[in-house]
């Protein structure tokens, strides 16, 4: 029976193995809003900042989604990724001021400028 289940074992990560390619797969955090498109590792550097007062901070690139928050103007913004179809222009990335420092979420790009 114990050399039944190690062959379950074994081939359960063989299979995970090549269906994942090896990456392993966790569950984000409550709440968390993430993004597997955008290379988070090498965001743009460049701080972006909001145009204009309650633009909406979401959980996802339309209006359907949740806000997370208000950003007010002159909130910096580092850009990650960009969601471009259906328009309008959605962008992704951090809140690095401002009440929602450090939160993560998309942001319509028409609301943020240099």
């Amino acid at each position: 029976m114990r050399q039944g289940l190690l062959r379950y074992a074994i081939a359960t990560t063989v299979a995970a193995v090549a269906l994942f390619g090896g990456a392993m797969v966790t569950a984000p955090s409550a709440g968390a809003v993430t993004n597997p498109k955008c290379n988070l590792d090498e965001p743009d550097q460049t701080y972006y900042k909001i145009k204009t007062n309650n633009v909406n901070l979401r959980k996802g690139p339309a209006t359907s989604y949740g806000s997370l928050g208000q950003l007010t103007k002159g909130t910096k913004f580092t850009y990650y990724c960009t969601k471009t179809y259906p328009t309008p222009v959605w962008w992704y990335g951090k809140v690095t001021s401002g009440a929602h420092k450090g939160v993560t979420g998309w942001v319509r790009s028409d609301y943020v400028t240099y």
